[in-house]
C-alpha cells in the first residue's frame, strides 16, 4: 500500500482566534496606509489623498486614532482569548528551535501591537501638542506630561520593529507552508 507523503492536516485555531487575527491584519494594513498618507507619502497614496481629503493629511488624524484604538482593543481581546482557549498543538514537523522562534516572534508581535497604538494615543493625549483638524477645529491635548519627540520616537521605532516582526512571522509561516509542506498556514485559515 502506498503511503501519502503529505503530512496530516494541521490542527486549526478556533474561529474566534482566526477572525480576531485577520481583523487585526486588515486594521494594520489600513493603519499603515493612513499613517503613511498622513506623513505625506508620495506615490500610490497621494492621488487618493488629493481626491478624498483635498490633500489635507490632518483630516486623516481622527481615522488614524480610531484605527489605532481598534488595533489596541483587538490585541487585548486576542491576548485574553489566547489565555482562555487551548491552542492547537504544534505540528510534529516543527523543531524545538522552530517552536521557540514562533513563540518569541508571537510575543514580540503582541508587545508591539500594544506599544505602537499606546504610544500613538499617548502622543495625542499627553504630549500637549495641539492638532488642527480639517481647518475648522483644533484638537487641544488635555495634558502636557511627556515630550512629544520621545513619543514620536517610540511610535516610529515600534512601527519599524512591528514590520520586522511581521516579516519574520509571515516568512516563518510561508517557509513551513511551501518549503516544509507541513500545512502550517492552515492553522489560521
Amino acid at each position: 500500500m502506498a503511503s501519502d507523503a503529505r503530512p496530516a492536516r494541521a490542527p486549526r485555531h478556533g474561529v474566534v482566534a482566526r477572525v480576531l487575527h485577520w481583523l487585526t491584519v486588515l486594521a494594520l494594513v489600513a493603519q499603515y496606509a493612513v499613517g503613511y498618507a498622513m506623513a505625506g507619502a508620495e506615490g500610490l497614496l497621494e492621488p487618493w489623498i488629493e481626491e478624498a481629503y483635498d490633500g489635507d493629511e490632518d483630516l486623516l488624524l481622527p481615522v488614524h486614532v480610531a484605527i489605532g484604538c481598534s488595533i489596541l482593543a483587538l490585541t487585548l481581546i486576542r491576548y485574553m482569548w489566547r489565555r482562555i482557549v487551548t491552542l492547537p498543538p504544534w505540528p510534529e514537523t516543527l523543531s524545538a528551535a522552530g517552536r521557540r522562534f514562533a513563540s518569541w516572534t508571537e510575543r514580540a508581535l503582541y508587545l508591539l501591537l500594544i506599544v505602537m497604538p499606546s504610544s500613538g494615543l499617548a502622543l495625542v493625549l499627553l504630549s500637549g501638542e495641539d492638532f488642527e483638524v480639517a481647518d475648522r477645529a483644533e484638537w487641544e491635548a488635555p495634558l502636557d506630561l511627556i515630550e512629544d519627540d520621545l513619543l514620536v520616537g517610540v511610535h516610529v521605532a515600534s512601527q519599524v520593529l512591528l514590520l520586522v516582526a511581521i516579516a519574520l512571522h509571515v516568512g516563518f509561516v510561508l517557509k513551513h507552508q511551501f518549503v516544509d509542506r507541513d500545512r502550517f498556514l492552515r492553522r489560521m485559515l
